[in-house]
């Protein structure tokens, strides 16, 4: 049975997980048992604090809420990691317009290749581990604009990352949540809590 996925992402966090069911990315992040739910519940569970997970979507199950752990420090390379030595590929996303928060990190086999934030309020990278990707670069590129002030890297020419850049390196890494309202997603999401 198909039904209907609402989009979401935006002033939100998110890990992607390739290959491996709900069950099992609620169990490596702890979560008590998985509850099936309409998307329309399940997005606005995560919006309010608990945990929504996807259904396999091209082979990605998504985990998303405003309790995922932040790139804030050096924990979260641990974190991250961990997750990784158990579940494969995991990958971080997060944005928050209000305080111009944008964040992405991937990690592989218990490895961290690349996690960096950005806090636009202060106008300040709070994490920057590993080299910046390919589809980074790309991304960051086709975001340039004219009227976007320069951030620190090496030449000066890439604008300040905002939600949209987020979204776009989502969809090149893994899923972009926020495309998916409307489309027709097999199976139902599920709610959960830590």
């Amino acid at each position: 049975m198909h039904e209907k996925a609402i989009g979401f992402g935006y002033k939100l966090q998110w890990l992607a997980v390739r290959g491996q069911h709900a069950d099992a990315v609620a169990g490596a992040l702890n979560l008590n048992a998985l509850t099936a739910a309409t998307w329309l519940d399940a997005v606005a569970a995560a919006y309010d604090g608990h945990w929504l997970l996807t259904p396999s979507l091209d082979g990605w199950t998504l985990a998303a809420s405003r309790e995922v752990p932040a790139p804030e420090d050096e924990r979260f390379v641990d974190w991250l990691a961990g997750l990784s030595r158990l579940l494969g590929e995991v990958q971080y996303f997060g944005t928050h317009r209000v305080v111009g928060y944008q964040c992405w990190g991937r990690a592989r086999s218990g490895v961290v290749e690349r996690a960096f934030a950005y806090l636009g309020e202060r106008g300040e990278v709070l994490f920057d581990v590993g080299e910046a990707t390919a589809e980074e670069r790309e991304v960051r590129a086709e975001t340039a604009d004219d009227e976007d002030e320069p951030w620190s890297d090496e030449d000066g020419s890439w604008p300040r990352p905002d939600e949209e850049t987020v979204m776009a390196l989502a969809a090149r890494w893994s899923v972009d949540p926020s495309s998916l309202h409307g489309i027709p997603v097999p199976g139902h999401p599920w709610i959960a809590s830590a």
